[in-house]
């Protein structure tokens, strides 16, 4: 059993699990969205940081308590606990923010104190459009600085090169602060592609990547991933650095070995999966 696909916290358990799990409470759960800039999924109330959702994310609330939600990430069905205050009731995106960060301002006029600052993929409801602004829940967001969800960034090594230089953050999902998964992540939410959050999951979920490798494949160890950039160079977030860098594919799987006596386990092509 998984507690990050688990959804069932001893005392509650979605519908999906019945007939699975006994001496809990089936519920279907309530469909909700993230409110913050940046939601800490936590492994319980007050826990340790698992993952990250964004402005927008779907989140189907299983249980309340003590100020804390238990439930699962929608689309990835990544279980865990998020404070209260960080949810909102859900709503269906229109736009996403496609620069690195994006300001909600009060009104229509970049020249006001900012309401929030939204993350890259942070999903709106974006209605209203008028002098350069769109109109979302917590205020108006310039227009050059969202898309439609449907306009997608296929080139997942374009994606992550957008992200050099954010700070590495064990667990972050976003540019205030990423791992090597949470950048993966991100690249291929940005090309419409939902996949598993952490590398192990990600490792059993791609197929492998035949041939040389190329701009997009990823490279999995045990606990990290990397994705290429042009055969031989790899971006990935990483705590050698605490940052998003570029290096030699070559450089990282020496230090790697060196400091944890690690291999490459595989490659994968995101182009298809297992």
């Amino acid at each position: 059993m998984d507690r990050r696909t688990h959804r069932s916290n001893g005392s509650v358990a979605h519908e999906s699990l019945r007939g699975q799990v006994d001496g809990v409470d089936f519920v279907e759960g309530d469909l909700r969205s993230v409110a913050a800039s940046v939601a800490n999924l936590l492994t319980g109330p007050n826990g340790k940081l698992d993952r990250q959702l964004v402005h927008g994310d779907g989140f189907c609330v299983l249980e309340e308590g003590n100020d804390f939600a238990f439930g699962f990430a929608v689309p990835s069905g990544f279980v865990g606990y998020l404070a209260i205050d960080d949810l909102r009731t859900g709503v269906t995106p229109s736009h996403r923010v496609v620069t690195m960060g994006a300001h909600v301002y009060p009104s229509r006029s970049i020249k006001t104190v900012p309401v929030m600052a939204l993350p890259f993929g942070a999903q709106v409801a974006a209605v209203d459009q008028g002098d350069g602004f769109w109109r979302v829940a917590d205020g108006y967001v310039p227009e050059q600085q969202v898309v439609s969800v449907g306009a997608l960034e296929p080139d997942l090594a374009a994606t992550a090169l957008r992200f050099l230089g954010v700070p590495y953050l064990w667990g972050g999902d976003s540019n205030f602060g990423v791992d090597c998964s949470g950048l993966v992540h991100a690249a291929l939410r940005a090309a419409g592609r939902d996949c598993p959050r952490d590398s192990d999951q990600q490792e059993a979920f791609f197929a492998p990547a035949d041939g040389d490798l190329g701009r997009g494949d990823l490279v999995f160890w045990k606990g990290h991933v990397g994705i290429i950039v042009d055969g031989e160079t790899l971006v990935h977030a990483n705590g050698h650095h605490m940052a998003t860098t570029v290096e030699p594919l070559a450089l990282v799987a020496e230090r790697i070995k060196a400091a944890e006596d690690k291999d490459i386990t595989f490659y994968a092509r995101p182009d298809t999966v297992s």
